[in-house]
Formats: C-alpha cells, sequence, structure tokens
C-alpha cells in the first residue's frame, strides 16, 4: 500500500522547538515497522522500537544493558546466566569475559562444567509488570538476545580455543551437541519473553568476523553454524517474532547464509559493503544501516540523508534505526523517504 506524502498534513511544528518536527505519520511506528520487517515497503524510514532488557536475564547484567522500567543501581558485568564472569569496560560501554577464567575445561566433556539455566525459576510475573512500563503500544517490542553460538563457545573456552574446536573432527560431535542444547534454550527463553513481554522482535548476537575477514571458512559457518541459526529463526517466527540476526564484521560473504537460515534482517558493520549488500539482498534480508549521526552538521544531514534516498529501491528494505541519529538527520530522512514511498 502506498501513503502519499503532504508535507503541510503531516508536518507541525513543536509547540517548545526542542525536537525539532513533530510528525503526523498516516500510520503508527508499530505499523511503519511491522511493513518492513515483513518484507514490504513502509510508508518512511526510521525504527522506533520498545527495548526490554530485563535485570533477571543475567546476560544483559555482564554485557552492561538493562532496560526493564525501573533505575538499574546495581553493577555491570560479573556471572551471565551460564556462569562465565565479564568484566564491565565503561569508556567502552561494553563488557569481555574476565582473563583467566576458562569455565569449561575439555570441550568434548563440556555437560560436567556448564549448567544450563532453569528459565521457569524467574520472577517472571515481576518482570511483566516492571517492563510493561516501558512499553508503548505504538511500537514494536524488541529485546537482543546476548552470546549467541558462537561467542558463547568463546565465552567457555575462550577465543583460539572455540575457534580450532570448531574445525577440529575430534570436537566437533561436542560442539553439536552444545549448540543443539542451546536452541533448546532460546526457544525457552523466546517463549518467555514473548508470554511475559509481548516481545515480536528479537536480535540475536553472534559475531562472525573481524574488521578485515571470517573468523572461520564459509563452509565451515554451513556445517557448524547454518543449522543452529536456522533452528532459532524458526523457534522465533513460530511465536509471530521477527528475528534479526546482528553479527559484527566483515561478514558479507555470509550474507547469503542469513537469508537461507530464514533470518528477516541483518544487523552489521559499515566496513562491508551496506548498500551493495542491500541492492543485492534486500528484497529478501532487511539491511540495517549502522551509522551514528548525532553529532551531524544540518549541511552534513542533508548530504547524509541525500545519499541514502539515492539508493533506495521499491521492493528491498532497508533499516536505519532512530536512535542513532539527531533530530535534524531524523527529520530529513522521515521527509526524503516518505516523498520516495509515497509517490504513486
Amino acid at each position: 500500500m502506498i501513503y502519499p506524502f503532504n508535507y503541510q498534513k503531516e508536518i507541525a511544528e513543536a509547540q517548545n522547538g526542542s525536537r525539532g518536527k513533530i510528525y503526523n505519520t498516516p500510520i503508527t511506528a508499530r505499523e511503519n515497522d511491522i511493513l518492513t520487517a515483513s518484507h514490504r515497503d513502509p510508508a518512511w524510514l526510521g525504527q522506533e522500537l520498545n527495548h526490554v532488557f530485563p535485570r533477571e536475564i543475567l546476560d544483559n547484567v555482564a554485557r552492561g544493558f538493562v532496560v526493564d522500567g525501573e533505575p538499574f543501581t546495581g553493577s555491570f558485568g560479573g556471572p551471565d546466566m551460564f556462569g562465565v564472569e565479564w568484566v564491565y569496560v565503561p569508556v567502552v560501554r561494553g563488557s569481555m569475559e574476565k582473563p583467566g577464567l576458562r569455565k569449561v575445561a575439555d570441550i568434548n566433556e563440556w555437560e560436567k562444567d556448564l549448567p544450563f539455566p532453569d528459565l521457569s525459576k524467574l520472577d517472571w510475573q515481576g518482570i511483566q509488570k516492571r517492563c510493561g512500563k516501558v512499553i508503548r503500544p505504538d511500537k514494536i517490542t524488541s529485546t537482543m538476545v546476548y552470546t549467541g553460538f558462537f561467542e558463547r563457545l568463546i565465552s567457555i573456552l575462550g577465543f583460539e580455543d572455540a575457534a580450532m574446536a570448531l574445525i577440529d573432527e575430534e570436537c566437533q560431535d561436542a560442539i553439536h551437541r552444545l549448540f543443539d542444547r542451546l536452541c533448546g534454550y532460546y526457544d525457552d527463553l523466546f517463549d518467555h519473553l514473548h508470554t511475559y513481554c509481548g516481545l515480536e522482535y528479537v536480535v540475536f548476537h553472534d559475531d562472525w568476523g573481524s574488521q578485515h575477514s571470517l573468523f572461520f571458512s564459509v563452509d565451515t559457518c554451513r556445517e557448524m553454524l547454518l543449522p543452529y541459526l536456522a533452528r532459532v529463526a524458526a523457534s522465533a517466527h513460530k511465536r509471530g517474532i521477527y528475528f534479526n540476526f546482528h553479527c559484527c564484521g566483515n561478514v558479507e560473504r555470509l550474507v547469503p547464509l542469513m537469508v537461507e537460515a530464514g533470518c528477516d534482517a541483518w544487523d552489521g558493520q559499515n566496513m562491508n559493503d551496506i548498500f551493495g549488500l542491500y541492492h543485492t539482498y534486500g528484497d529478501r534480508l532487511n539491511i540495517t544501516l549502522n551509522q551514528k549521526v548525532l553529532n551531524i552538521s544540518p549541511e552534513d544531514a542533508e548530504k547524509w540523508v541525500d545519499n541514502i534516498v539515492s539508493h533506495l529501491e521499491r521492493g528491498k528494505q532497508l533499516i536505519v534505526p532512530n536512535r542513532q541519529m539527531n533530530d535534524v538527520a531524523r527529520e530529513l530522512l522521515y521527509i526524503r523517504s516518505r516523498e520516495f514511498y509515497g509517490k504513486e
């Protein structure tokens, strides 16, 4: 469906001027983001989600991101859901595994050292009550699931041993057992978050590359990771949850596998050819543009928006998160993308 753009009707000056323009949008942000997530043309660009990161999911505390309706006064870092210790680094606003601690001594016997959490023991009624404070009905409710398959392997073995184990035939059966068990955990987590928090959109975090190359070959990814990525995507989809795969690094050679796995979107980094991938795969996989323009000047914001709009194609979907834009850039992107998508 096309929503014709009427500038005078949709944009009015803010009364106090502190937020630039106020939009009289033809549909809600929720409806607009559902169009994009469903691989249909939106009315405008600018993703606006509810975020829920309950503190009871210890990965959120360990990794330094808690959003659940009440101020978090504790310390970030500490043990995650699997007992792995993390150290929060404020200067980078992120965490790393605590050096010198190896959770699993022998990957072939990981069951001895790695306790799996029982999600039924969490206070889901309390989580529901708190998270309800940050959920607006006009937005999709989302979360990020930290520490996917390869990241979990790194967290219990260390990076080098995890990378070696992935290609060591003597370790692969054990890794398949671990990843199979993790699929059950993620399925249970999706179910609880969907039931108690109304989860509709999950960003699943598993980094597969460095700034310059992949951590492993495409063939290794297809054999060891793709089947499990497909399973967690299916776990989300059976509950009506959209599945966005967050995968950092120079991983564009793996994008076809993300499509094959059934991911709805890819949340990557700009060392990849984002617009090239958008043109190639955007009809099957929503491509996220992660460019922070919070301090951009009005002149540069106009150039930034012009570049985005010059790449847009009907039937191919680009995600541009509002949280990464200042008011000027957000307003310009709204106007220009409304003009693009509002044409008959």
